[in-house]
């Protein structure tokens, strides 16, 4: 088993904490605070990154930002993305086609990434957040899921409480029939995303996530053209050589709801975007 090293902890977070606040500035005192280490471990580190670049340090105001040594580090990792040099074009024409916000993320693990995202402005709320982490936990993460081994779906619905196992199952099995995910905005997370409005996005889907699990009504398995659905986001994925999922393209901010074929127009819509950057970058499902 691996060691904690809670000093690498504890610059993952200082980097996590800065990168979600990108126009804003912190003092030592502010780090300190929501870091909840003591100041003399804080001050350290601070003045260590700072002087790697990794941080800047305005010597007026003594706040720190994120430095100019981290912009390589972001090329570099969005250079392992492939798929993502060519995505953003096609996000722009789908956020058009669908009046919607769309974001690209990339796949670590049992998280996703925001590496991109495009707004509409005719879209509700805000989008995505490039930096923003998703856990992979049921609702969210079918778009994954849905392509993974037995081991992680196993895993994924384990986390599904009771008879909702079976119907979770069945919305990853209409999820590869489709080709594309979605997910619903139920009345206990629109309740709950009002009531945490300023809370981190990663407590958010924390909170949602633990609300939501015991739900059979969020991944609908059929739809019906007919129906009027109140859409929370529309999912689909980009392939690598290997086959994995690699890149995912979400479509959120949907500002009415869709009847059963806007839903299913919108999905096909985006499922064609992920299906040429699967094909440009000689992915397959």
């Amino acid at each position: 088993m691996a060691r904690p090293s809670p000093q690498t902890d504890r610059v993952v977070a200082l980097v996590e904490l800065l990168s979600s606040h990108p126009s804003e500035t912190f003092t030592l005192a502010d780090v300190t605070r929501r870091l909840g280490v003591n100041k003399s471990t804080c001050h350290s580190m601070l003045t260590a990154l700072a002087g790697a670049g990794w941080l800047l340090r305005d010597p007026f105001r003594k706040t720190y930002r994120l430095g100019p040594a981290l912009v390589p580090v972001g090329r570099a990792a969005a250079s392992s993305l492939p798929a993502l040099d060519i995505a953003h074009a096609a996000m722009v024409d789908v956020s058009v086609a669908t009046h919607a916000h769309c974001a690209a993320l990339a796949v670590a693990g049992d998280a996703v990434t925001v590496v991109d995202s495009v707004r509409d402005m005719r879209a509700s709320g805000g989008a995505l957040r490039v930096g923003a982490q998703l856990p992979l936990r049921p609702p969210f993460g079918s778009a994954v899921v849905a392509w993974a081994g037995d081991e992680t779906v196993d895993a994924w619905l384990a986390q599904v409480s009771g008879d909702g196992r079976a119907t979770a199952r069945a919305a990853l099995d209409a999820t590869r029939a489709r080709g594309y995910a979605i997910e619903l905005l139920t009345v206990p997370e629109a309740r709950l995303r009002a009531m945490v409005e300023h809370v981190a996005l990663a407590d958010l889907l924390d909170v949602l996530s633990r609300e939501l699990a015991t739900r059979d009504d969020v991944l609908p398995v059929d739809v019906d053209p007919s129906a009027r659905y109140a859409v929370s986001a529309v999912n689909a994925p980009v392939f690598d050589r290997d086959g994995t999922v690699t890149l995912l393209l979400s479509l959120t901010g949907f500002a009415r709801e869709l009847d059963g074929r806007e839903l299913l127009e919108t999905g096909r819509t985006l499922k064609a975007a992920t299906d040429a950057l699967t094909a440009a970058v000689k992915g397959r499902p």
